[in-house]
C-alpha cells in the first residue's frame, strides 16, 4: 500500500472530484459513515462527543455525529467561527442542526465548562491533513482537554496537532486510540513519532479511484505482507547448489567483538544463503572458527592497531596499511568469489579498521560487488574523506550513525526521519536503511516504510542480524533496494513471531536469527 503526503492526498481528492465527477460531499459522507460505523460496532457506546473544526475534517465529523445520533446520544463541540465553514462542511453542519443534534461553540470562556465524563468516547475532527507546525492557543487547550479526559479517542484522518508529513514538533497532539484515515495512510501515520499518536490505523475506502491510489507517481510504500509476497524470491530451483545460492563475505568481528560477525553469519544462513565466509583477524579467527560449522573463515594479517584519529588518512602509515589490506582482501575475494559482502559488524575503530573499510569499498566498486556497510564500518565511512561508495551499496545506520553521516542532530532526525533518510541516500548515492521503529528504506527516489517489529528489537546485536539477512538476500540476487526492504520486514517479523510464540517481551539478538525461517514461512 502506498503512503502519501498531504499534498498528494489533496491532488487525489481534486482529480476524484473534478475528473471522475464524484462530488466532494459524497466523499465526505462516506468518510463520516466509515467513522460512525466503526464507533458503533467496535465500542458500542451510549454517548459520544464529536470535536469539529470548520474545515473539511470537521465536515467528516458532522456526518459521523449525525449518523451516530440516529442510534445513540451525540454532542458536537465546534472550534472556530461557523461563518468560516467550508461549503461541504456547512451542508452537514446544517443537517445536524435540522436533526437537533446538540452543538456547542468552544471559546476560551466555555472551555472550562466542558465536562467529558459522561461520554464513552471522543471523535477528533479538528484539523485533519491540512495542519502544520505546532498547536497554539485555543487549539492547544482543546487538545489537552481531550488527552486529559481519559476517554478512547477516534481521530478522523489525522490526530489533531499531527502534520500529515514533514517534521513532527513535540507539543500537544491528540493521543488517539484509533485513527481512521481516508483512501491512503499519510506519512506521519506510518512513521514515528507520528505513529505513536495515531494508535491503531485503519484505512477507509471511500471511493477514490484505485488507479490514483496505486499510481507510480507516489514514491513511498509500506513494506507489508502484500509487498513481501510480491517481491520475495525463495530460490527453490530443483537444480540449485550451494555455489549458485549466494556466497556472502562477512568482514568484521575483530578482536573482542567476534560475536557480531557470528550473528551476521548465522542470520545469513537462516535467510537461505548457500555459503558464508568470515574475514577477521588472526586472533579472532581462532575464536570464530567452528562456532558455526558451516562458516568458512579467513584471516587478515593486521599490523596496525592504533586508535582512530581524524587526520590519519593523510599519513604515510595509513596509505601503507591501506595498500596491505587491499592486497590481502583482493586475494581473499579471488579465492572466495563472493556474490555480496557485509562490512562493519564488530570491526572496531582503529587505523586497520578504517583501512579495511576503504580497501573493501575499493574492491566492491571495481568488481561491482553488492556491499552492505553497518556498525563500525559506518563510523569509518563517516570519517573517510570523499569516499565513493560502490554502485550497489546499502548502509544501515541507527540514529547516532545517521547523525555522523548527515551532520544532523539525533533529535532533529527523529522529528523528520523520512526526509533525513531520503536525503542521506541521495547524498551518498546508495540505499539507506534508517533503523528504528518503522525502519525506512530508500534510494532517495523510492521509499519503503516497514510495518513489522516491536520494542524487543532494541537489543545488542539486532543490527548484526539485519545485516546478515539483507546481505543474504543481495547475495541471492535481489537488487539492493528490494533486498533491504525485504530484510527489515523479515527482521521485524522474526521478532514479532518470537514474541508471539514465546509470550516474551524481551529477546536476545540470537533469538531473532532463530525465528527467521519461521517468520518467512508464516508470511
Amino acid at each position: 500500500m502506498k503512503a502519501v503526503t498531504a499534498q498528494q492526498m489533496k491532488e487525489i481528492d481534486r482529480i476524484t472530484i473534478q475528473q471522475y465527477g464524484i462530488p466532494g460531499e459524497v466523499l465526505m459522507a462516506l468518510a463520516g459513515k466509515s467513522v460512525a460505523d466503526y464507533v458503533l460496532h467496535t465500542f458500542k457506546p451510549d454517548s459520544v462527543a464529536v470535536f469539529c473544526g470548520v474545515g473539511n475534517n470537521g465536515g467528516d465529523g458532522f456526518v459521523a455525529a449525525y449518523l451516530l445520533s440516529q442510534h445513540i446520544h451525540a454532542d458536537i463541540f465546534i472550534l472556530g467561527n461557523t461563518d468560516k465553514l467550508t461549503p461541504s462542511s456547512k451542508i452537514y453542519h446544517d443537517v445536524c442542526r435540522h436533526a437537533n443534534v446538540r452543538s456547542f461553540a468552544i471559546s476560551s470562556e466555555s472551555l472550562a465548562t466542558i465536562n467529558l465524563d459522561s461520554y464513552n468516547c471522543i471523535i477528533d475532527a479538528l484539523t485533519g491533513t491540512g495542519f502544520s507546525g505546532k498547536p497554539k492557543g485555543l487549539l492547544e487547550q482543546v487538545i489537552n482537554l481531550i488527552n486529559e479526559s481519559g476517554k478512547k479517542v477516534i481521530a478522523i484522518d489525522m490526530p489533531s496537532g499531527l502534520p500529515a508529513d514533514g517534521a513532527v514538533e513535540y507539543g500537544p497532539i491528540v493521543q488517539a486510540h484509533t485513527t481512521i484515515t481516508m483512501g491512503l495512510p499519510k506519512i506521519n501515520l506510518v512513521t514515528y513519532p507520528g505513529r505513536y499518536y495515531a494508535g491503531n490505523v485503519i484505512v477507509a475506502d471511500i471511493g477514490f479511484p484505485s488507479t490514483l491510489c496505486t499510481s507510480g507517481d507516489i514514491g513511498r510504500q509500506l513494506i507489508d505482507d502484500e509487498f513481501f509476497a510480491g517481491n520475495y524470491r525463495p530460490g527453490t530451483h530443483y537444480d540449485a547448489h550451494k555455489g549458485g545460492n549466494g556466497h556472502l563475505l562477512c568482514i568484521g568481528g575483530f578482536d573482542g567483538m567476534e560475536g557480531a560477525i557470528l550473528l551476521c553469519a548465522k542470520a545469513a544462513f537462516a535467510a537461505g544463503i548457500g555459503l558464508v565466509t568470515i574475514v577477521t583477524t588472526q586472533q579472532a579467527r581462532a575464536i570464530v572458527a567452528g562456532k558455526i560449522p558451516e562458516v568458512i573463515t579467513r584471516a587478515l594479517n593486521i599490523t596496525a592497531s592504533e586508535a582512530f584519529a581524524q587526520d590519519m588518512y593523510a599519513s604515510a602509515e595509513f596509505e601503507c596499511v591501506y595498500k596491505d589490506m587491499l592486497a590481502q582482501l583482493e586475494n581473499i575475494v579471488q579465492l572466495s568469489r563472493p556474490t555480496a559482502c557485509v562490512i562493519g559488524p564488530g570491526l572496531g575503530r582503529s587505523m586497520s579498521s578504517a583501512a579495511t573499510v576503504a580497501a573493501c569499498l575499493k574492491i566492491a566498486h571495481t568488481m561491482k560487488l553488492p556491499a552492505l556497510i553497518d556498525g563500525d564500518g559506518l563510523y569509518c565511512l563517516a570519517k573517510l574523506p570523499e569516499e565513493k561508495l560502490p554502485e550497489y551499496c546499502v548502509i544501515t545506520p541507527h540514529f547516532k550513525e545517521a547523525e555522523r553521516l548527515t551532520g544532523t542532530a539525533v533529535g532533529d532526525i527523529k522529528k523528520n526521519r523520512l526526509l533525513i533518510a531520503e536525503g542521506l541516500a541521495q547524498k551518498l548515492k546508495c540505499v539507506a536503511v534508517l533503523k528504528g521503529p518503522a525502519s525506512i528504506v530508500t534510494n532517495g527516489i523510492t521509499t519503503y516504510i516497514n510495518t513489522t517489529g516491536n520494542p524487543a528489537l532494541a537489543t545488542g546485536g539486532s543490527g548484526d542480524v539485519l545485516s546478515g539477512i539483507v546481505g543474504s538476500l543481495m547475495s541471492k540476487g535481489h537488487e539492493p533496494l528490494i533486498a533491504a526492504a525485504l530484510g527489515v520486514y523479515i527482521h521485524g517479523k522474526a521478532a514479532d513471531t518470537y514474541c508471539c510464540k514465546t509470550g516474551n517481551t524481551m529477546m536476545q539478538a540470537g533469538d531473532i536469527a532463530e525465528y527467521i525461517r519461521e517468520a518467512v514461512k508464516e508470511t
